[in-house]
């Protein structure tokens, strides 16, 4: 199985321990995300020390190792499918269309969020966490 994850996914793992990082950790999927993703995770990181109230460190650390089990899709590989992405996510959240076009780039499974505004779009399979659990037992 192959997903895209989206920022809130990974917010949520960096904030404590939880089922979200666990899976993310050592399910049997590979999970993928727009570079978009750990650029935005990186400009929120004051947040994110203030919201778990550890180090900035840890915090990176969490982020890094995050980051070696989430595979990056490029710019470069997101431009044909841009376009599509942002027509179908123009009005419903357009800062979640680099995620769509991820889906819509490479064969995957669909998108694992819990933002509810992915729900409003058909072009790929939308992924809860309540969903991989089912999943992965």
């Amino acid at each position: 199985m192959r997903l895209v994850v989206d920022t809130s996914i990974i917010f949520a793992a960096i904030l404590r321990d939880s089922t979200t990082r666990r899976i993310l950790l050592s399910a049997p999927i590979e999970f993928l995300t727009p570079e978009y993703c750990f650029e935005e995770i990186r400009e929120h990181l004051n947040e994110i020390c203030k919201r778990n109230g550890l180090p900035l460190e840890t915090n990176e650390e969490m982020i890094d190792i995050l980051r070696r089990n989430i595979r990056i899709v490029h710019q470069d590989d997101l431009i044909q499918a841009r376009e599509e992405a942002e027509l179908l996510m123009h009005e419903i959240d357009a800062d979640d269309a680099p995620f769509l076009a991820a889906a819509l780039s490479i064969r995957c499974d669909g998108i694992w969020t819990e933002d509810p505004h992915f729900l409003k779009q058909t072009a790929t399979k939308v992924w809860r966490t309540k969903d991989l659990l089912h999943f992965i037992k």
